[in-house]
């Protein structure tokens, strides 16, 4: 291997090592004790639903059995034609004084998932002691709501959020699975409150945030809500902590195209609201294609080294996928663990899927300002805000 061809393995290998290190630390960080609340005070559960999609009465039920005992949910459709609108009416008619169920419009001039989160947010009360933000395609197990509240209610932070563990649904092919791969990464990677990023699918707002960050302010012309809330909280010196153990499942069924367009659109809002952590992410997408097509060009060429390096990448990948399957038995039921097992175990023949799925993804998002999204195509600015919204 020529130098150029030796550094790129070098910072392949090194990210390996990080990336190995960091899912022993979550696993490590899993185990510590964390302070409960004495009090479990009044929540109001905000969710935004576009579409009665597979998941959602699953999602209903999921949010019947959590534990919380003062909890109520506010749903939000963007018009009585939409299909969730009757199974959602049909759940507030069954859950009297705990749900209710708001038709927010169609949004101009901001994303329509934060047009129905603005309207489902008139429900709250000023003796609500948080509202939590929940996605209708995930699947929260009984004590979500309860580990999502544990750190605003016991000072750990003033907003607490999650992160979805993607997984393929029945029928999914090599492409969901390589998705999958993807956001098991992400997963899996230790929290701190100096980076936390806040998920929109699963995010507690305390009430010192809601004073003082005034969501509805915040949330006009936005995009994506859960970028813009992580801003203006990191502006505000407000520290946005994040409860490991909050990893809801996602099932998901995307070909090739669908995985494409949902991480050109996550990476695209990531560049547009945070710039810094988007050239992060590059860097951990870019290098480890790099190196691995340099470490292969050893090979070819006879180098034993370049050898010994693919070796070591693999034995640092097996040690990762024992790592992540022991956090998944931790954080995820029994079912959806079971299928983590399954998407790691096969890991090694997807890892370079999932690789240059994300760097085509990652490559894809460097440029324009235009995010299609749910039938919509918005036109953002530079500072992420909608200045222009068509139906695609």
């Amino acid at each position: 291997m020529g130098v150029v061809g030796a550094g790129l393995v070098a910072a392949w290998l090194v990210l390996a090592v990080m990336a190995t290190f960091a899912s022993a630390v979550t696993r490590h960080l899993l185990r510590r004790p964390q302070p409960w609340p004495e009090a479990t005070p009044p929540v109001l559960v905000l969710v935004p639903v576009r579409g009665a999609g597979p998941l959602l009465l699953d999602f209903l039920a999921a949010l019947a059995a959590q534990d919380w005992p003062d909890w109520r949910v506010a749903f939000a459709v963007e018009s009585m034609d939409d299909p969730a609108h009757a199974v959602l009416a049909a759940y507030v008619s069954a859950n009297p004084g705990r749900a209710s169920l708001a038709v927010a419009g169609p949004a101009e001039g901001r994303g329509q998932k934060v047009q129905n989160l603005l309207a489902a947010l008139r429900e709250r009360r000023p003796t609500d002691a948080a509202v939590v933000t929940l996605d209708a395609d995930t699947l929260p197990p009984p004590g979500q709501l309860r580990a999502l509240l544990r750190p605003v209610l016991t000072g750990q932070g003033a907003i607490a959020t999650g992160y979805r563990w993607t997984l393929p649904a029945p029928g999914a092919g090599w492409a969901t699975e390589a998705l999958s791969l993807i956001e098991t990464g992400i997963a899996t990677l230790p929290r701190s409150p100096s980076w936390n990023i806040c998920w929109g699918g699963a995010t507690a707002i305390g009430r010192e945030a809601l004073d003082r960050l005034d969501l509805p302010r915040l949330w006009d012309q936005a995009m994506s809500d859960d970028l813009v809330l992580t801003r203006a909280a990191r502006a505000a010196g407000l520290l946005v902590y994040a409860p490991l153990t909050v990893r809801p499942p996602s099932p998901v069924v995307l070909d090739l195209n669908g995985a494409l367009e949902f991480g050109q659109r996550q990476y695209r809002l990531l560049r547009l609201h945070l710039p810094i952590f988007w050239c992060l992410v590059g860097l951990g997408v870019v290098l480890p294609v790099l190196g691995g097509v340099a470490a292969l060009a050893g090979v070819s060429a006879g180098d034993p080294t370049a050898l010994g390096c693919i070796g070591l990448a693999m034995l640092l990948h097996g040690v990762r996928i024992r790592l992540r399957d022991a956090i998944a038995k931790a954080v995820l039921p029994p079912r959806s663990a079971t299928t983590a097992r399954h998407v790691l175990g096969r890991g090694a023949w997807h890892w370079p899927a999932a690789g240059l799925l994300a760097l085509a993804a990652w490559l894809g998002s460097a440029f324009g300002r235009e995010i299609t999204w749910a039938g919509r195509r918005y036109r953002l600015n530079r500072a992420g805000r909608v200045i222009r919204l068509r139906r695609a």
